[in-house]
């Protein structure tokens, strides 16, 4: 029985890393090279990305960022809606 951790057999270290494959390729807008990028939603998994789907992904970011900002914009009322900025309730 072979044991993962032996060092008897390491072919599995010669083999190289295969290409990866970018998350988004189904769409066929892929450009540039193909790289695993850091997760933008705080998982950290990396995701493998072209330099085009990676531009998008960041555009969404700031997007989203700006749309959904930490702190409450200056004009936001609780009384207004009945709501609140933060998570307590």
């Amino acid at each position: 029985m072979s044991d993962f951790n032996s060092t008897d057999d390491q072919s599995w270290r010669d083999e190289p890393d295969p290409q990866p494959e970018c998350l988004q390729r189904h769409d066929g807008r892929c450009e540039g090279s193909v790289e695993y990028r850091m997760s933008l939603s705080g998982t950290g998994t990396s995701i493998p990305r072209c330099d085009y789907h990676w531009a998008k992904r960041l555009e969404t970011e700031e997007e989203h960022n700006r749309k959904y900002p930490v702190l409450a914009p200056s004009d936001f009322d609780p009384d207004y809606a009945g709501e609140r900025w933060d998570d307590e309730y």
